[in-house]
């Protein structure tokens, strides 16, 4: 394990300094192989400048969108990750979702899974606590008070655990995706000879809800159809 460590530190400093001396694809490779070995936030958040660099936006997308999953505070590969949206051609506007559905999405994806779990746990027990002191303290004013916030904070802790089990969902399934090759003309049929009925390029992130053989269904904004799995690698 000692000599794992030293190896991987070793090449660390050998990414950083391929990317230093403008050597994208070499620090990608390096960056790559660390990630093999001990996956990180930080790492995937440098493979992405790495692959950005290079002009691979769907590369640079999916490792930021990575980074993401594993730190989602992770302030520098959000920004990134946006401005590299920002690049993409499809730019698909979701007009028949709830905006409330977006914003406790949002909400989920603001905190990582264990962190979830934590709070679930942590504020369980205060839950328990507090009804304790309700069912046991004879001053009246504490009583209200260790009700009303055992209360509070059983409601948040189930919501914890919704969003826990929400984002447990998501990373099993692997339901989201970035287009990685050029141009993908999306079937009405998982057929090379289905009608065509939109198109996408490489970088659009992508929710797949269904897989048939080497096809899947993918949702994008309001518009859903069918494309080669080929085509996308999940996040």
């Amino acid at each position: 394990m000692k000599l794992l460590l030293i190896f991987l530190s070793s090449l660390f400093a050998q990414a950083n300094a391929q990317y230093a001396e403008g050597n994208y694809a070499e620090a990608a490779e390096q960056y790559q192989q660390i990630l093999a070995e001990s996956p990180s936030a930080d790492l995937y958040y440098n493979l992405g400048n790495a692959y950005f660099k290079q002009g691979e936006l769907a590369q640079s997308i999916l490792a930021y969108e990575r980074a993401l999953r594993l730190e989602p505070s992770h302030k520098d590969a959000a920004h990134n990750l946006l401005f590299a949206q920002s690049r993409i051609i499809d730019n698909i506007e979701d007009t028949q979702s709830f905006f409330l559905s977006n914003w406790l999405k949002a909400i989920r994806n603001a905190l990582g899974l264990q962190t979830w779990i934590i709070l679930s746990i942590a504020l369980f027990l205060f839950a328990l606590v507090g009804f304790f002191v309700f069912a046991f303290n004879p001053m009246l004013w504490l009583r209200k008070t260790a009700f009303y916030s055992s209360l509070l904070a059983l409601c948040i802790s189930v919501i914890s655990v919704i969003n826990a089990s929400s984002l447990h969902q998501r990373d099993v399934s692997q339901s989201e995706a970035i287009i990685t090759q050029g141009i993908v003309n999306i079937k009405s049929s998982p057929d090379r000879s289905g009608t065509d009925l939109f198109t996408l390029h490489e970088g659009t992130k992508v929710e797949i809800s269904e897989t048939l053989g080497e096809w899947c269904c993918v949702r994008v904004g309001n518009y859903i159809g069918w494309m080669p799995l080929t085509y996308l690698e999940r996040i």
